[in-house]
Formats: C-alpha cells, sequence, structure tokens
C-alpha cells in the first residue's frame, strides 16, 4: 500500500477528476505501479476540506510534458466515491459543510443484522464510531428504519442498534446502505472495541 499527501488546485483537481469512471488523475511522482494499492489524503488549496481516497493504480506517467503531466490514475474504490465527489463540491466553490470526523476504517467484515423478525448476514465496507457502511442483499432498508446487529458469536453476544441513514438502489454505491449506531452500554462498548480492531488491524482510513 502506497501512502501519498496531496495539495491540489482547484482546476486541476477538478481536472482529474471524471466521477462517470470512478478516477482521479494525481500529478504526482510516485514508485508505484499499475494494480498497486494507494491511499491519497487530498486538500484543496483555499479550503479547510481534505479527504482520504482509496484505490488501485490503472495507469503511470512519469515523463510529460506542459498539456499532458506526469502522474497516475487513481480507479478509486467505491467507499472513496462519495469523498471524491463531496471534494469536487468544494473545488467548484459550492456551499459545503465540512467538520473532521472519526476515521473511517476501511474493513469488509461480514455481521448479522435482523429486521423485523428476519435475520440477514451483511459486509461492512467501512467502519467508524458513529456506524458503518455495508452492502446489502434482498430489498434495501429504508431511511428512518431500524436494525439491530450482533456483535460477535454465542447467545450472550451484544446486539446493537442502529438507524439506517442512508440507502442506494443504484450509482457507485449500488445495493448498500449507511448504518448509523444508536445504542448505549453493554453494546455501545462492543462497537467501539469492534472499531478499535479494525484500526489496530492496519486497516486504511477513507
Amino acid at each position: 500500500m502506497h501512502s501519498i499527501a496531496l495539495n491540489l488546485e482547484a482546476a486541476q483537481y477538478l481536472a482529474g477528476w471524471r466521477p462517470g469512471a470512478g478516477t482521479l488523475f494525481l500529478p504526482a511522482l510516485s514508485e508505484g505501479r499499475v494494480h498497486d494499492e494507494v491511499a491519497v489524503r487530498v486538500g484543496i488549496f483555499g479550503h479547510p476540506i481534505r479527504a482520504t481516497l482509496s484505490g488501485t493504480i490503472s495507469l503511470v506517467r512519469r515523463v510529460g510534458r506542459p498539456s499532458l503531466l506526469p502522474g497516475i490514475d487513481l480507479a478509486l474504490d467505491r467507499v472513496s466515491l462519495p469523498a471524491a465527489s463531496f471534494l469536487a463540491l468544494a473545488a467548484r466553490g459550492e456551499q459545503v459543510s465540512f467538520r473532521e470526523r472519526a476515521p473511517r476504517y476501511v474493513v469488509e467484515k461480514r455481521l448479522i443484522v435482523t429486521r423485523g423478525s428476519a435475520g440477514r448476514e451483511i459486509t461492512t465496507l467501512n467502519l467508524s464510531e458513529g456506524g458503518c457502511s455495508v452492502t446489502w442483499t434482498g430489498p434495501l432498508p429504508m431511511v428512518g428504519e431500524v436494525i439491530s446487529i450482533k456483535l460477535g458469536d454465542g447467545f450472550f453476544a451484544s446486539t446493537a442498534r442502529a438507524v439506517v441513514c442512508w440507502n442506494a438502489v443504484d450509482g457507485p454505491l449500488q445495493r448498500c446502505a449507511g448504518l448509523r449506531i444508536v445504542t448505549e452500554g453493554r453494546a455501545a462498548r462492543a462497537w467501539r472495541n469492534l472499531v478499535a480492531e479494525a484500526a489496530r488491524s492496519g486497516a486504511i482510513t477513507a
């Protein structure tokens, strides 16, 4: 995994961002090769906004010219696409609300959730203290719906309550949902332990 920190002019970012393809050109020299994984911390000059984007190198240009700069094309992981779009809004000068948030760890973890009386397995895309993004099979849960998440194995495992804060039928985050943890006590501690475990694992942040 290569790690890069980069501040770009707004025009540079917008010129390199291709939302339809989900790729971002970074005018930065790198020792990376095609198919290498990269995590890049991107800032926009003149804005306090910054975000960590992750993805895979799809092109490396080590020698360029004024109209075609050296750099890399990054095929973004789908969990990074919302952050990349958010940076584009800021680069275009649109009004955006920004607050430095707790780290979101990119971790695929299987969890059992209960919706009504039916249980199903989901897989996380990322985890944070406040909740997670997950892939979902079957009918998507509705925004505002409350579900239960089993944390651990065994009969006495904690169960956390979560509220569905977004869902996506299509697009880059097709068949995914965002869950916000709204539990307290033992279940809240179990969720924090789950996030701490992800942090200790060395997972990249999104």
